[in-house]
């Protein structure tokens, strides 16, 4: 019996191209990705095999260094192709590059007519313009690689305020560091859905969580805080957020009147403070979802709802998913009968 009730994900490739000038940080943070999205995968399905897997292809006969991680074995074709970049000194050594490779764009163009997922990261773009998939697409593209870009490509719409765009199953990006945020998104696309969009939400920056996380653990923030009325306001809701809400008592802690309160809350917020309360026990419920043991009934509780009900209601109100379904999607943590200690998994 499997360590959830959900059916495993069908495996799925992912074709990465190395080079001896690759931009090895941005292949590497697509393998980081697959490799986690692998560990939950191993917490959820414990006698599954990987379903991510990835391979390593060179344009150029030049072999990969073996220290380089390794993929499972996988037959077939990628539902994933990334081009990571280069390391290139200038435009013109760009283009060279590019020709280099030219043994690659056949496969970069089968795998888009057979509706598999491309992406070209940094100036990668360049190979996926030679290769004549972006034609009529709007392309994120790398300010110092522009002219290049446009000398390999025809009739593209560049974005100058977007780090990354996916047009038509082909994904584009200006900078390496995005690489994570775009194996993401394309896995989104995939069976592998649900256990990406688990992964992002231990990659991805929140600023939601951070401070939810930090008053898990701590109690209450101990950061310094602008001293106005609206700033007391949020002050007392994130430390009396399991107390039953008054909208009396809040405003006397911001030190203003509840007519006012509700007046700055909206203009602010675009909500009131209970709507405001209600998206943090929310967030609160989020984290202890997906990283604690405790019943739905306890999570209800220790964000502030003494009632299970109206506790599900907002929750699925705010995340289109009922607590207990959400769990199930996204949490981050083996079974607890498998957890044996010191960061060890062992055999139900």
């Amino acid at each position: 019996m499997t360590a959830t009730s959900m059916p495993p994900p069908e495996p799925l490739c992912v074709d990465i191209f190395w080079d001896p000038e690759v931009l090895a940080g941005s292949a590497l943070a697509v393998v980081d990705v697959l490799r986690s999205i692998n560990l939950l995968a191993a917490m959820r399905w414990p006698r599954v095999p990987a379903p991510a897997t990835w391979r390593w292809l060179t344009a150029t006969g030049v072999r990969r260094p073996s220290a380089l991680p390794r993929g499972e074995p996988f037959r077939g074709t990628a539902a994933i192709v990334v081009v990571p970049g280069w390391h290139a000194k200038s435009g013109p050594h760009l283009d060279r590059i590019v020709q280099r490779c030219a043994n690659a764009m056949p496969r970069l163009r089968q795998a888009h007519a057979a509706n598999n997922l491309v992406a070209g990261l940094a100036n990668g773009v360049a190979l996926l313009g030679e290769a004549g998939l972006l034609s009529g697409r709007a392309v994120a593209v790398p300010w110092p690689f522009v002219a290049s870009v446009l000398r390999h490509g025809e009739d593209l719409q560049l974005l100058s305020e977007r780090a990354w765009n996916v047009d038509n199953r082909v994904w584009t990006c200006a900078s390496p560091v995005q690489a994570t945020e775009v194996i993401l998104d394309m896995l989104g696309q995939t069976p592998l859905a649900e256990l990406a969009a688990a992964t992002a939400h231990v990659y991805l920056y929140s600023r939601e969580r951070q401070q939810v996380t930090a008053q898990i653990v701590q109690g209450t923030h101990q950061r310094i805080l602008p001293a106005g009325s609206l700033e007391r306001a949020r002050r007392w809701l994130q430390e009396h957020m399991t107390e039953p809400y008054s909208l009396a008592a809040t405003a006397q802690a911001a030190a203003t009147s509840a007519r006012t309160l509700s007046r700055q809350f909206a203009i602010a917020h675009n909500q009131s403070p209970l709507d405001y309360l209600h998206r943090l026990r929310v967030a609160r419920a989020r984290v202890l979802l997906e990283t604690t043991y405790v019943s739905v009934e306890q999570v209800a509780q220790m964000c502030g709802y003494h009632d299970v009900g109206t506790f599900r209601r907002i929750f699925q109100r705010q995340t289109q998913t009922l607590p207990a379904a959400y769990r199930e999607r996204y949490r981050l943590r083996t079974s607890r009968k498998r957890w044996v200690g010191d960061g060890e998994i062992g055999d139900a």
